[in-house]
Order: structure tokens, then C-alpha cells, then sequence
């Protein structure tokens, strides 16, 4: 496999602040996750996650499925000291994070640029940044610690069509990001307060896209806009449950 060379020199092991890097590490990627303590890498291999994708309905090549893998592994390696997420076995990583941060692909294309809202562990902006590497692809989050990690892992995987911007929206002056033709969050708040939130954000004719599981749908039934121009639901391999996603394109 190819080796990359990043514009940095020092430990890869230590993340590097937000909007720092511009490429990957000098060493290649297989080897820079778990072999850098002599631990195996945790997380689901990249077979697991093309038999799991497959099953979604999804087909990934080897060197992203590579990506995905050591996306997963570093998000579980840094979850030893930040909460990034409570999933944990390499099973349901690899559906429950990674199939469901790629089922947007069976759903819509995304030219041009995507914003993930409250990305956090990077999921579902990094999977689609992998397999949309003509996609920009801009990564917020409100935790300074969680944009280190995000930070990390594009370098990590050199991913020139990422950025990674640490702030709050709808506190503070506006962030010098956008506009941007789809935005695509799992949704945490109901979702027409997200929409007039980022409305600002969002280019003319461009979408929302919210990815919602059984919880999020039971707590925001109510605050689904009724803008909603398409509602598709879809079912997790290894019947890890049920998903829904809906698009949204604001009227004016």
C-alpha cells in the first residue's frame, strides 16, 4: 500500500489541533493505529465492514473499507479518554456507525458540499468524505476535544476534501462556513428547530438530510416539519435495528 506523506513531522500518535492538518502521516495507515503500542488495532477489519456494507446494500472498495476500518479503530482508541461514542463491539460499529452513516448513499447523490452537523465521533461525515472524495465535506462540532479527534483522523486517512471547524451554531457571530447544498445530522434535536437553525447554512435548492433511529423518532414525531419531500426507511444488517431518513428542503 501506498505510504503518504503528511506537511508534519512528530509522534502520530498525538493529535494535532483543530484546522492544523493538511495530510497524512508518514506512516502508512494499516500500521497506525494499534501496531504503535504492539496492540492489534480494535475495532471491525475491513472485511467485516464490506461483508456488513454488503448486506446494506452497499459496496465499498478495499482501500475504503481500509479507511473505514482505521476510522474506527482511532474513534475507539481515542474513546478511552473522550466519550465519543457507547457503541463499542466491532459488530455493531461496523452497522450501527458505518452502514448507518452510508445509507444516505442509497438515498441521494451529494455533489458539491455537505455539512455534518454535531459530528462528533466524525460519523456520518468521514464514511461519506471516503466514498465521496468529490464531495467538500465540512465537519462542526461545539467540543474542542472532539474536533481534535476529527482533526486526527483526517489527517490520519489524508482527506483533502474534509474541514473541521470548532464552534456552536446559533450562539455567537455566524461561523465563516457554507452555503452548502446538503446538511446531514443524526438528528439530536427535533428537526424543524435544526432546520431554522442551519437554514442560514443551506445554499439555494439545497436539502437536509436526517438520519433518525427508533428513539429519535418516538422524542421528534411531533416536530417533523411538514416539509418533508421524501421519507424513506431502511433496516441495519445483522438486525441491528431500524432507521429512517428524512429530506427536507425549506420552502423559499
Amino acid at each position: 500500500m501506498r505510504r503518504c506523506r503528511g506537511s508534519r513531522p512528530g509522534d502520530p500518535g498525538n493529535p494535532f489541533p483543530c484546522n492544523r492538518l493538511s495530510g497524512c502521516s508518514t506512516w502508512n495507515i494499516r500500521v497506525g493505529v494499534g501496531s504503535l503500542r504492539g496492540e492489534p488495532p480494535p475495532g471491525p477489519g475491513p472485511g467485516l465492514i464490506r461483508e456488513v456494507l454488503a448486506e446494506a446494500g452497499i459496496t465499498v472498495s478495499a482501500m475504503e473499507a481500509e479507511r473505514l476500518s482505521v476510522h474506527a479503530a482511532e474513534m475507539l482508541r481515542w474513546n478511552r479518554s473522550i466519550r465519543l461514542t457507547a457503541i463499542t463491539d466491532p459488530v455493531e460499529v461496523a452497522a450501527k456507525h458505518v452502514a448507518d452513516s452510508l445509507l444516505p448513499l442509497r438515498f441521494a447523490p451529494f455533489p458539491g458540499r455537505l455539512l455534518d452537523f454535531g459530528s462528533g465521533a466524525g460519523y456520518p461525515g468521514i464514511p461519506l468524505a471516503i466514498c465521496l472524495p468529490g464531495t467538500r465535506v465540512t465537519l462542526v462540532d461545539a467540543s474542542a476535544k472532539k474536533c481534535a479527534f476529527l482533526s486526527r483522523v483526517r489527517g490520519l486517512l489524508g482527506l483533502p476534501n474534509v474541514a473541521v471547524v470548532h464552534g456552536r451554531v446559533g450562539k455567537g457571530p455566524r461561523l465563516p462556513i457554507g452555503p452548502f447544498d446538503h446538511i446531514v445530522t443524526r438528528a439530536t434535536a427535533p428537526p424543524q428547530e435544526t432546520v431554522t437553525l442551519l437554514a442560514p447554512y443551506l445554499a439555494p435548492g439545497g436539502r437536509f438530510l436526517f438520519l433518525l433511529g427508533p428513539s429519535a423518532r418516538a422524542r421528534h414525531v411531533a416536530g417533523i416539519p411538514e416539509a418533508v419531500t421524501r421519507r424513506e426507511p431502511f433496516r441495519l444488517p445483522r438486525g441491528m435495528g431500524d432507521r429512517e431518513i428524512l429530506e427536507i428542503e425549506p420552502a423559499g
